[in-house]
């Protein structure tokens, strides 16, 4: 399968720049929202011992001042949340492949996007530990808001990890679809380039169905993946690895490198 030419030409400085500020600014809009959002806590009743838990709060918004529930209040936290913790990821995978002269006009988009991702994904896992871990008598009163935004924050930086997880959990509660037309193909490897190298080297295996690989495996040990594409895998030789054809790892199944890599 040849790879498509669409943007597979490095990005320009126009292009870095613009993305930067777009970064930049969705971080302060989302910290803004998170704090204005936050639930007051509980205060003092008249009688001097009983703990009020305020049920509305106003927001302030550049001159729009909403009044929300406690409920949807912890709705916007959440996504605010995890949209926040995919643009901490974000971040540092953009400043690794500027300052690397490596960063392609396709995954410009990928940048953008990944912050919604990252929100939907916190508002989706909000709602199963809502729904499973606490009681159904239980309200918005009873919800740390402190816990649910950590979760939220760290399932939008791992939200590939995520989605993993959840298909693990789900495949075996559900039954699996029948492949059809727009199925995913099997991964496939081809090749890999270079095929020998020390620890600490970047290599490169080629294919097909590689865009969610989640892992690489050089003999065993285990290989974060620094990019990835349908037709391509990067990974970094692991501390620990042994000579043996690598192997990629990917939701759909994992794929054996038919070309041995050699650890020197």
């Amino acid at each position: 399968m040849a790879e498509s030419p669409v943007g597979s030409e490095y990005a320009r400085t126009r292009d870095i720049v613009v993305v930067f500020a777009v970064l930049m600014v969705l971080t302060a809009v989302l910290v803004i929202v998170l704090v204005q959002a936050w639930p007051p806590g509980p205060r003092t009743g008249p009688d001097g011992r009983t703990e009020i838990v305020p049920v509305s709060k106003t927001l302030h918004l550049a001159g729009w001042s909403p009044t929300m529930s406690r409920e949807t209040s912890l709705f916007v936290i959440v996504m605010a949340a995890g949209a926040l913790g995919a643009v901490a990821h974000v971040l540092r995978s953009f400043y690794w492949y500027v300052g690397n002269r490596a960063l392609r006009r396709s995954w410009l988009m990928m940048y953008l996007l990944l912050p919604f991702v990252g929100a939907l994904f916190g508002l989706v896992v909000y709602l199963v530990v809502r729904g499973g871990l606490t009681s159904p008598l239980g309200g918005p009163s009873d919800v740390n808001p402190y816990g649910v935004a950590a979760i939220a924050a760290l399932v939008g930086q791992f939200s590939r990890e995520t989605a993993e997880k959840f298909r693990a959990v789900f495949a075996t509660l559900l039954a699996p679809a029948r492949p059809g037309r727009d199925h995913a193909p099997a991964p496939t490897i081809s090749g890999l380039e270079p095929a020998r190298g020390p620890v600490g080297a970047a290599v490169t295996l080629h294919g097909s169905g590689l865009a969610s690989a989640t892992a690489v495996r050089f003999g065993g040990v285990r290989a974060s993946v620094t990019d990835a594409t349908d037709t391509l895998v990067r990974a970094t030789v692991p501390a620990g690895a042994t000579s043996g054809p690598p192997i990629v790892n990917t939701p759909d199944g994992a794929a054996t490198s038919p070309q041995p890599f050699t650890v020197e």
